[in-house]
């Protein structure tokens, strides 16, 4: 195994001989012997506990570094999909297409809702300001046929101000 050349400050003594070269900071291995982890049967507290619970395939310290590590949750969907055989991936991939289209609907319809409340919303603020302005104008005297004229509003709606 051959490193990178590096400061002689950042020297670190992995055992080497000269003529392999010098190990660097960025390079770190683990050696770890599955059964004797399992056996050990540690928690799933640490992120390598968690990596390595996944790896072992132990379903139930699976479930609890899932919920720790999001990245152990994603990496174990994907190995779920990875071992799927043709016809289970086809299902699984037809319910995921599924979804993406219901959501992508969704968020469609939510939004020309809300342009439509919006719209309906300006009118109804037009209507209240219309009637506003007829309430002033009966205050200062004005005839019912010189408010419609005004502002817009029907003759039944004046009558009811």
């Amino acid at each position: 195994m051959k490193f990178e050349k590096i400061k002689p400050n950042e020297y670190v003594d992995m055992g080497y001989k000269v003529e392999d070269g010098n190990a660097t900071e960025e390079l770190e291995m683990h050696f770890i012997e599955m059964p004797k982890f399992i056996k050990k049967n540690p928690e799933v507290e640490g992120k390598l506990e968690q990596w390595l619970w996944l790896i072992s395939g132990k379903e139930e310290k699976i479930k609890m570094a899932e919920d720790k590590n999001e990245e152990v949750k994603k990496a174990g969907i994907l190995v779920d999909e990875m071992s799927m055989d043709p016809k289970e991936r086809e299902l699984y991939e037809a319910r995921l297409m599924a979804k993406y289209n219901y959501d992508s609907g969704m968020a469609g319809a939510r939004e020309a809702g809300i342009e439509e409340g919006k719209k309906v919303g300006i009118a109804e603020g037009e209507k209240s300001k219309q009637i506003q302005i007829a309430k002033k104008l009966k205050e200062m005297g004005m005839t019912n046929k010189e408010i419609i004229i005004a502002t817009g509003l029907s003759k039944e709606e004046i009558k009811k101000l």
